[in-house]
């Protein structure tokens, strides 16, 4: 960790660190710089931050959210699905207390906004309806009717106030329809 190699063993020029809290905000996504869900639970680098500060974990650590695939895919294999199109989604997900772990998904549209550095944006809306059992760790999902950029995101708390989250870029066009058929008729 650039901590422990950089700021930990600078005695002379270090006089101590501290955490800038961001807030919760959107941008971009409203979990890009977050510590905290936005309904209060902790993510995983409120654990680290204990760790560092105090030289142990805390007494219960936030579950973990190993990896996310939609339609068989990750977040950087350029997802593009058809409007209306089925398919799945999954979450490798884990807890270091083994607390049991309950999900949570949502669909939003991509953010549109022009802003930068820090300015506040607009939340993009849930697109509802399009999730079946969205409290289990691997869905069915249909993909929204409106061409257009979206996010997938996973959720995953302990119960006992902590989180973690990961989220999945897709664009939807109906060019993804004959691109999917030829893919489908190679050998």
């Amino acid at each position: 960790m650039r901590f422990e190699k950089v700021i930990r063993p600078d005695r002379t020029l270090c006089l101590g660190s501290y955490v800038f809290f961001w807030g919760q905000k959107q941008e971009r996504t409203p979990t890009w710089y977050g510590m905290f869900l936005e309904s209060g639970e902790e993510t995983a680098p409120v654990d680290v931050m204990h760790y560092l500060w105090n030289g142990n974990w805390p007494p219960n650590c936030s579950p973990r959210l190993e990896r996310a695939w939609l339609d068989g895919k990750t977040a950087t294999e350029n997802i593009r699905l058809r409007p209306g199109q089925s398919c799945r989604a999954k979450v490798a997900a884990t807890d270091p207390d083994q607390d049991t772990l309950a999900f949570k998904w949502e669909i939003m549209a991509e953010s549109t906004s022009k802003n930068v550095g820090g300015d506040r944006e607009s939340k993009p809306p849930v697109v509802s309806g399009l999730i079946a059992d969205p409290a289990r760790g691997e869905i069915s999902l249909r993909a929204p009717s409106k061409p257009g950029a979206y996010r997938l995101f996973a959720y995953v708390f302990d119960g006992k106030g902590h989180a973690a989250h990961a989220n999945i870029p897709f664009f939807v066009d109906e060019t993804s329809k004959g691109q999917q058929a030829a893919t489908a008729r190679q050998p």
